[in-house]
């Protein structure tokens, strides 16, 4: 299943080609919304090639901001790793 979003992307970048190469003329897709039920969208972030976890909405809301202070400071600390090491290079050359 490819969402509207995907399905024009691909089309682009494929135009060269027949499009029965690529999608079938006896099938038929779904033309829904940009959604996380795409089979190429859980792809593309990143350049990680595994798809993102859907949001699991029964997870408390405190267990959430938990895991979204948790990312933030992860965040932080690699930022800072990278400015160190830039840091360093400065100083060193």
């Amino acid at each position: 299943n490819f969402c509207h979003n995907c399905w024009s992307v691909i089309q682009r970048k494929l135009s060269n080609a027949p499009c029965e190469v690529y999608f079938p003329r006896k099938g038929t897709t779904e033309w829904c919304p940009h959604s996380v039920s795409c089979d190429v969208c859980g792809t593309s972030s990143h350049g990680i090639k595994r798809k993102k976890q859907a949001p699991n909405s029964q997870v408390s809301k405190k267990l959430r901001i938990i895991a979204e202070r948790a990312r933030r400071i992860m965040h932080a600390r690699s930022q800072k790793q990278a400015n160190s090491k830039s840091i360093m290079k400065k100083i060193t050359s």
